[in-house]
Order: C-alpha cells, then structure tokens, then sequence
C-alpha cells in the first residue's frame, strides 16, 4: 500500500509541473500586466512567462526525475505486489513476475496520462491566468534549487545549437495575420459580434489607405462660389448639408478658403451674401498619397477637419474629412443613415441590391462576404465603379456586366462616362465561373 502512495504522489507532483508549464505559457501576457497590478502571484507568474528559459528547464528537470523514480521504484515494486497476489489466486501461475510488471506498467502509464498530463493541463487551459498565479510562488522556489543543473542544461543546449549551426531564436512577435486569425476566431466563439469584427479589420486596414482612396472625387465636391449670388449659394448649402464647405472665386483654380457654417449664426439668413466669407479659414491641402494615419496627424495638428486632396502636379482631386477618416473606421454603409434616395447601397425586394459606384472597396468586401477583389492589393481602384472598369478594361455600358466570387455585377446606370449605379446579385452555387461579358 505504501508502494502505490509513493506512486501516486509521484503522478501527482508530475501533474503539478505540467500544470504549472502549461498554465504560465498560455497565460495572456496582457492579462497578466493587468493583474499584476493588483497581485503580487501575477506579477510573479508574467515574469516567469517573459523569462521562460530556466522556468521551463526546472520543469523539465522536474517532470524528468519524477519519470525515472516513477518507472524504476513503481514498476519494480508495484509489480511484485501484483505478482504476489497472483500466485495466490492462481497457484500454478508461472508467469506471475512478467504479468505483474505489464499490469504495474499499464496501471502507472494510466494514471500518469490521467492525473499527471491531461487533466492538470486541461485545468491549466480553462483558468490558465488564475493557476499561473498559484504556481508561480513554488515554481520560483524550485527555480532557485535547481538553478546550477538549469545552468548546465541552458549552456549545453546552446553550445549543441551553436555546433548545428543555429543562432539564438528571435523573440516571436504578433503578425496582423494572426491578429485577423484571432478576431475571426473570437468572432466564431461569439466573443464579439460581426461589426466589433469589421471594425477591427477597418482598423488594421486604415494604415494602409491612402487619401486617394478616402477622398471624394472632384466632380462630387460641393463647393461654395463667392462670385455666385446669394440665392445659389443657399441653395448648393440646402440640398448638400454640411458642417464646411470649400469656397472658389469663379472656378476650382482659385481657392478661396474653408467656410464653416456656425460663424454664419451670427449673421443669419440676411447675412448670406458676400459678407459670409469675411471668415474663411485657410485651405488645407495634402497629397493624394498621404496615409490614413499621418493625414490624421495632419488633423490634429492644423486644428482643421478637411483639406483638398491635390496630384503631384498641384491640381485637385478631391476633398478628404474627418468624417471620411471615421467612415474608413466604422464603415461608410453604418456611418450615415441616409434615405433610399442617396444610401449607398439599396435592398431590392428580390435580395438584389442597387448599389452607388462610388462604394468604397473595404465596404464592398464586407457587401460580398469577404470576397477577394480583382488585383485590389495592387491599389488600381478604391472603389466599386473602379473595380469595373479595371474589369472591363475600358467604360462599360448599361447592361454589360461580369461575374466574380459568386455574384454577378451589373451596371445599371452611367452619368457621362461615370459609372452611377450597379446591381449586384448573388449567383447560384452552380455557375460561379469569372466571366466578363
């Protein structure tokens, strides 16, 4: 009875050390820092999961000698006992001693896969940050006991490296890649729903986009004419409600300046005349190249919230907002509730859905399930209206259309050579094929 104690507390302590290897290397490091605050376990137990090399060694060592004194005092022992009693049920038995050792064997391998593997590292897993903290104390103890046999284990494994012709590994660091893995699977876990998901893969995109890509297209701008009568200027600020609008002087090749409409609370309604631009603010101006993320900067700095995107050769492009920036982030179709008149993208009653041209391609990613856009990484279109014509390889006419990914995407509508509205509609599963007709 002895024996099978001795055994067991054998299996036990081994379980203790898988529990605690398994428990500090999948602890969250992030959740650790958090508690560490408050704890001194956690911050003993994030110091043993920033430096693992002499912890794990020490489990190692641990789980090691428990296997050598658990094979030889346990097989040996445990067997006899086994044995002995098996000559006394059956006395004629002579192959007593091999049977007891195979049972003995059978019976401890069991027993350490049980207690002293599977369910320690399963506990480990399911509250890895909590039993890291528990064992971070005695794993710290036993580090100290065992250092001189870690230090001869850590040089020995490096000398065999530096003999195989392998460095010092580098510190693994988080690719974006396994970021998107990690929302994806915290999506298919139900830890966060399908927007907080779309959201953070807009944020991880956003240092990628360039003004080009947020800004709208000069044709689109609603500006503000200082040589214009009053009557017209009230009537472009009525049926296009903004916060600012950019002014000219006749045309966009003489930019007058930012107007923003709360300095005409002063003035109300009989104020809007010529004397409605004594208060412009300076032009803001950035390049169609500017990323996402200095072009914010550039916000905050200049204390403005919208500048004339321009070409290498000083001509405007467009105009780029706050609001766009927000948009890039939240998602231009949850951004602005518009009517049906002007949203973005419209549901047919037969699940079809009108789409604008002008639909950026992250939201048209999110529109299509994810799908993989035609050579969109190469940056040769930002958005759906693009997209086609980069398919077409010339402007399209109403009617034509292509099929990509499953759906098939029709062009409904052009004003001029501008491609307005689409219809997109999902194939069945059975003709999928990328044509372009």
């Amino acid at each position: 009875m002895l024996e099978f104690l001795i055994v067991l507390a054998l299996i036990l302590l081994n379980g203790f050390f898988a529990m605690s290897e398994m428990s500090v290397m999948t602890s969250r490091k992030s959740r650790l820092k958090q508690m560490a605050a408050s704890s001194k376990r956690a911050a003993r137990a994030l110091a043993l999961s920033e430096r693992p090399e002499n912890f794990l060694s020490t489990v190692q060592i641990g789980i090691t000698l428990i296997g050598i004194l658990t094979g030889v005092y346990g097989g040996e022992s445990i067997g006899l006992r086994i044995a002995d009693w098996l000559r006394q049920v059956a006395p004629g038995f002579t192959y007593a001693d091999a049977t007891g050792k195979v049972l003995a064997v059978a019976l401890i391998t069991y027993l350490t896969l049980i207690f002293g593997e599977l369910l320690p590292k399963r506990l480990a897993i399911t509250r890895s940050e909590d039993i890291a903290g528990v064992v971070a104390v005695p794993m710290g103890w036993l580090a100290r006991i065992a250092a001189p046999g870690v230090w001869l284990l850590s040089r020995s494994t490096q000398l065999m490296l530096r003999l195989l012709g392998l460095g010092k590994s580098e510190s693994a660091t988080v690719s974006e890649e396994e970021i998107r893995m990690l929302v994806a699977e915290s999506h298919e876990a139900g830890v966060i729903d399908s927007h907080e998901r779309d959201m953070m893969n807009r944020v991880m995109r956003l240092g990628d986009r360039t003004a080009d890509s947020l800004m709208t297209p000069r044709n689109r701008i609603a500006w503000l004419d200082t040589t214009a009568d009053a009557g017209k200027n009230l009537e472009t600020m009525r049926e296009h409600a903004f916060s600012r609008y950019p002014v000219y002087r006749g045309n966009d090749q003489d930019i007058a300046g930012i107007l923003e409409v709360k300095t005409l609370v002063t003035h109300g309604l009989d104020g809007i005349g010529p004397s409605m631009f004594a208060g412009l603010r300076e032009t803001l101006y950035v390049s169609e190249s500017t990323h996402a993320m200095k072009l914010l900067e550039i916000f905050r700095e200049e204390h403005q919230s919208m500048a004339l995107v321009v070409d290498e050769y000083g001509e405007i492009q467009g105009l780029v907002t706050i609001s766009d920036l927000m948009g890039a982030v939240v998602g231009r179709l949850q951004a602005v509730e518009n009517t049906d008149e002007d949203a973005l993208v419209v549901t047919r009653e037969d699940g079809s859905l009108l789409v604008d041209g002008s639909l950026p391609v992250d939201d048209l990613r999110e529109l299509m399930e994810g799908a993989e856009l035609p050579d969109a990484e190469e940056g040769d279109y930002y958005t759906l209206a693009g997209m086609c014509m980069h398919s077409f390889g010339r402007i399209p006419r109403a009617g034509e259309y292509f099929d990509w990914a499953g759906w098939r995407i029709e062009i409904v509508d052009l004003d001029g050579a501008r491609i307005d509205k689409l219809l997109l509609r999902r194939l069945p599963e059975e003709d999928t094929d990328d044509i372009v007709d």
